[in-house]
């Protein structure tokens, strides 16, 4: 009976599923450097904000710097994810990569707010950061997308390991499930809900108060949507793309103005909100100082959820002027995150299980080179011990020859299954050890001949 063209589906059989490529085990050390809202200031944070537009030549120049990764860039934190075959000096790039993204900051400027991570911390940090408990609005949902537009872009430019691919899909993927397993996808709110709850506490009912909605993306759709939640009736849109711009304007019914005219319309303005992805500000102190000037006695409330900020920040000290940034979100947010404490322990739990789920997957695809070249070494035994069996035995059927070779395939199976579930479960220390016990040699040079 020849035996020669079995070994491959043996060995299939005997690790139970399909093998994928293998892994670069110099590939696994996972390595972040960001900046956060809750550990900088928000000038520092703002320096460093990427738009979507200049996403592309930052991941060019991080290839440059750091040979590649993702960049994770929103309103409250810019993130460089990558791995490294040398962790020290991967971080030590990544932080040199920090100083490129202002321009002209001199070297290390950065680097007393910047954070680091390294290996399961990295993983562990995405997976909070998907699901959204990092969020300034606990939970919510724009996290998602901009994770994805972080991956894409970095697949895109040809920046992104597979490694690091597999980590952010199992992120997105687990993120999704803490949402509907945890209640954090229930009554979630945004930074944009947020924000119009924070300015109907401080002026009150919206209803006939003026507003003036700078910025019509993903975020003004949002705060538009969320203003008439909350009673406001008198919108106007303006936003440097006209055609987003009327758009939304249309979908609220609203009048749009030019985004040339922001500062002439201020003074008939009581609420002001700004949301959109400019590198400076658009509105200067300036311009609501002399706003003000035309209306003594009458209030006027702005939200700027911009990153960089839209609105000078020396506003606030303008007499009359109530200005709710992201940093007084951030704070409200965290005061009110214990009122959400129960889901937020169910969604650690479902985190952390799912970082332990990527971990035995990631740890599986390393030890497949090894689980490969033990099968082969056993299979070829066995397939010799068969043969010089059945060679002594006379007068054997077809079905008793046949029935022998499913029992010694059956046994082996069983033989290999503690060994292979060990390797999958122990990573590379297990793979080492599995290869001095089974006298393994050189993985992948092993039975060279026996490739078909």
């Amino acid at each position: 009976m020849d035996y020669s063209g079995k070994r491959a589906e043996i060995c299939l059989m005997m690790s139970g599923q399909t093998i994928p490529p293998a892994v670069s085990l110099n590939k696994l050390n996972f390595i972040l450097a960001g900046l956060n809202i809750e550990r900088s200031p928000v000038e520092f944070l703002e320096s460093v904000a990427i738009p979507t537009r200049s996403l592309k030549e930052h991941l060019e120049r991080l290839a440059t710097h750091a040979g590649g990764g993702i960049i994770l860039s929103t309103c409250n934190r810019t993130e460089v994810y990558g791995v490294a075959d040398d962790v020290e000096a991967g971080i030590r790039q990544l932080k040199g990569f920090f100083d490129t993204i202002p321009g002209n900051a001199p070297a290390g400027y950065l680097h007393d707010h910047v954070y680091t991570l390294t290996g399961d911390d990295v993983a562990t940090h995405l997976f909070n950061v998907t699901s959204g408990l990092h969020s300034i609005a606990l939970g919510e949902s724009q996290i998602l997308g901009q994770v994805t537009r972080a991956l894409q872009a970095a697949g895109e430019a040809g920046t992104v390991e597979p490694v690091l691919s597999r980590m952010f899909h199992a992120a997105l993927r687990n993120s999704r499930r803490v949402r509907k397993e945890s209640g954090l996808g229930r009554n979630r709110v945004s930074i944009s809900s947020l924000g119009v709850q924070e300015l109907q506490r401080v002026a009150g009912d919206l209803e006939g108060l003026r507003v003036l909605l700078v910025g019509a993306g993903e975020t003004g759709k949002l705060t538009a949507r969320a203003l008439r939640r909350y009673g406001a009736d008198d919108i106007v849109v303006t936003s440097r793309s006209m055609n987003r711009g009327s758009i939304l304007a249309e979908e609220l019914g609203s009048p749009q103005i030019p985004f040339e005219q922001i500062s002439s319309s201020l003074n008939a303005t009581d609420v002001l909100i700004t949301c959109t992805a400019a590198t400076d500000p658009v509105i200067s102190a300036d311009a609501v100082r002399a706003a003000m000037a035309t209306r003594p006695g009458r209030p006027m409330y702005i939200l700027d959820v911009g990153m960089p900020r839209d609105v000078d920040p020396a506003s606030s000290e303008i007499d009359g002027v109530t200005l709710i940034s992201l940093s007084e979100l951030q704070a409200k947010s965290e005061r009110h995150r214990g009122l959400r404490e129960e889901a937020v322990s169910k969604a650690r739990v479902l985190i952390e299980d799912g970082v332990r789920r990527f971990k035995e997957r990631l740890t599986g695809l390393e030890s497949e080179p090894v689980i490969r070249t033990l099968g082969a070494r056993i299979e070829r035994m066995r397939r010799e011990e068969v043969e010089q069996t059945l060679g002594r035995i006379d007068g054997l059927t077809d079905e008793q020859s046949v029935a022998v070779e499913k029992m010694t395939v059956s046994l082996v199976r069983r033989i290999l299954a503690d060994p292979i579930s060990f390797l999958r479960s122990e990573g590379d220390s297990a793979a080492e050890a599995v290869q001095k016990v089974f006298a393994l040699g050189k993985v992948g040079e092993e039975d060279e001949d026996d490739v078909e």
